[in-house]
């Protein structure tokens, strides 16, 4: 009994000694495990972490050189940056979507390596070319602050004006690189620094600095390369709606304000297949918000009209306001002093424009126009010389030309629209803007958009011979417009013109010289014209048949016979028409009634054409 008990004792404290045994020996199996993943941690980890400083280091590298050739692209055109923004992820990133290589090279950039601008809210002013008005505080940031040494009035060095990149802002924008071309050069930039890495890890006698130098050095190849400057072109394409460039008339306007005349508000807001955004518009279905300016003076009076005030009150309600439309008629546009606010006259945007300097605008050399449907209507290619009307239009109003502007010129009260197609400067650097001033521009009349045009150009074998004379005329030909013209410039009183319909007139002869007593000299001025011609009558003798058929010959091209149209002075402003069986009452007089008789006294005298 006590054997058997002595047994089982001993077999279960070998039992015991077995389990403890094993029990040690899976503790220190464990143990060596737990030893073996927790260093395979350790060196993923380890991994990890170095593949994140090498991919950091090699993403501060691609922002190195990619920032280093914005700068030489942004250094050639002169571009200067006012201010620094931020481009964190919008929220159109942020949604719940999968990642794109797009989204992750953007999130490479901290801030736009793209030169910034002043961020301004849009005013109307007059103007017919490119002259922007700005505030005061950015003339005393151009002459005094960080940006200061920049001249706007050109006064100094190659003597043209500090010029201005107007861009209306794309609310959209995702942040740097948004463009296809961008985008392509980020990932280039970053396939060559990875083949350097490589070249060096198996040299392994490449140095840091030495791997550094030979980038510098590629980057010097790569910096003003073609690939480069559209990269930067594209971008701009996404970054702005629509963007031109101007100049600056004057620094009057309210801060946070820029004063942008039509031509430019209009090449905003109505961006064409010239323009220098590009395809981008196409595929950016945008409504541009539009607004309007409003005369202050104009709604203190409707206010006090509105209230009831009493008119003894005030002063404002005894003053007669005139609709918009009578008071652009009163208001002749050669009269409207560039610069000057023009409310209400025109659409403006309505969202922030960005206005960047630049100091360096390629000179121009060559640039082609194209005529709009409207300039074929109006008779485009039966000018005799088409190098005196850029002359007198283009090159007083405009002193840059980017693709994509439209320019208005002027002949003898006729407006012709020309759509700036394309534009070359001197240099082979192309940013699709040049300067105008102090250059040799040759021209080119390109041919026009679609098949409206091609049947009103000239067909008889006469203006065939006309257009071959003269070289502003010829497709595909360009001509300086400092070489002499082709033809001579038509007197706005030569006996001949271009307008068939346009007959010879007698005129009774000029007064003398020297005599001042009863004698007037008359201009005659068509509707936005600058132009005006010039003759001296004697009131006491001429009649207004005598002054309808001057105005008629002088505005041949848009006005025809003398019972279309009226004659009108301004401040006071008086209306004169000839007397018919259609036309009586007010303003109206016999044609033998001399102009002494209907009010016109000696001195001087203008009158505007106005079609009926």
């Amino acid at each position: 009994m006590d054997f058997e008990i002595a047994a089982r004792r001993l077999e279960k404290d070998q039992q015991s000694a077995l389990a403890r045994a094993r029990a040690s020996r899976n503790a220190r199996t464990t143990s060596a495990k737990a030893k073996r993943e927790a260093a395979a941690a350790r060196a993923k980890a380890e991994k990890r972490l170095e593949e994140k400083k090498l991919a950091e280091g090699r993403n501060e590298r691609v922002v190195d050189r990619i920032v280093r050739s914005m700068n030489v692209v942004e250094r050639k055109l002169g571009v200067v940056s006012v201010g620094d923004v931020d481009i964190t992820t919008t929220d159109a990133h942020v949604e719940s979507k999968p990642a794109t290589a797009m989204d992750t090279t953007t999130t490479m950039f901290k801030q736009n390596p793209l030169a910034s601008g002043w961020q301004l809210s849009a005013t109307s002013i007059h103007g017919e070319g490119d002259k922007i008005a700005l505030p005061p505080s950015i003339l005393e940031s151009l002459t005094s602050g960080s940006t200061s040494g920049l001249d706007p009035w050109g006064s100094s060095g190659s003597g043209r004006p500090l010029a201005f990149r107007i861009g209306l802002l794309n609310p959209a924008y995702g942040g740097f690189p948004s463009s296809d071309k961008m985008v392509a050069l980020v990932e280039k930039v970053r396939e060559d620094v990875i083949a350097s890495e490589s070249a060096a890890l198996d040299e392994q006698q490449q140095t840091t600095q030495n791997d550094a130098d030979e980038m510098d050095a590629s980057d010097d190849e790569e910096e003003t390369s073609q690939l480069h400057r559209e990269a930067y072109l594209d971008e701009l394409s996404h970054r702005y709606l629509s963007y031109t460039h101007g100049t600056v008339v004057e620094f009057t306007q309210e801060d946070g304000c820029v004063g942008l005349p039509e031509p430019i508000a209009q090449v905003l807001l109505n961006p064409n297949a010239y323009s220098l955004v590009g395809a981008a518009k196409d595929r950016r279905k945008t409504d541009i918000p539009t607004t309007r300016t409003v005369d202050p003076a104009a709604s203190v009076a409707s206010a006090a009209i509105d209230t009831g005030v009493d008119k003894d009150d005030t002063d404002t309600v005894n003053m007669e306001v005139d609709p918009p439309s009578a008071v652009e008629q009163m208001i002749d546009d050669s009269e409207k002093t560039p610069g000057h606010p023009a409310y209400g006259l025109f659409d403006i945007p309505a969202t922030s424009i960005e206005i960047t300097p630049i100091n360096a605008l390629p000179p121009g050399k060559d640039c082609t126009f194209t005529p709009t449907s409207s300039s074929i209507r109006n008779g485009f290619y039966a000018l005799k010389d088409v190098k005196f009307v850029l002359e007198q239009s283009l090159m007083r109003t405009r002193a840059t030309l980017s693709r994509g502007d439209v320019i208005r010129t002027w002949r003898r009260g006729v407006s012709f629209d020309l759509i700036v197609s394309k534009v070359s400067p001197h240099s082979q650097l192309d940013y699709g803007v040049v300067s105008c001033i102090n250059t040799n521009l040759n021209v080119d009349i390109g041919p026009p958009e679609g098949e409206e045009g091609d049947d009103q150009k000239p067909t008889s074998d006469e203006s065939k011979q006309d257009v071959a004379n003269d070289t502003t005329n010829q497709f595909g030909q360009g001509r300086l417009l400092s070489e002499p013209s082709a033809q001579p410039v038509q007197s706005t009183t030569s006996q001949s013109s271009t307008n068939a319909s346009l007959k010879e007139i007698e005129l009774p002869p000029e007064p003398a010289e020297g005599v001042t007593t009863g004698i007037c000299t008359i201009q005659i001025r068509g509707r936005g014209s600058s132009n005006a011609a010039r003759r001296r009558f004697d009131i006491t003798t001429a009649t207004m048949s005598d002054l309808f058929a001057f105005a008629s010959h002088s505005c041949g091209e848009g006005v025809g016979d003398v019972s279309t149209f009226r004659l009108v002075t301004r401040f006071p402003r008086r209306i004169f028409r000839l007397t018919s069986l259609e036309t009586a009452g007010e303003g109206c007089y016999d044609a033998n009634a001399t102009l002494e008789s209907v009010g016109v006294s000696e001195g001087q005298e203008l009158f505007m054409v106005e079609l009926l």
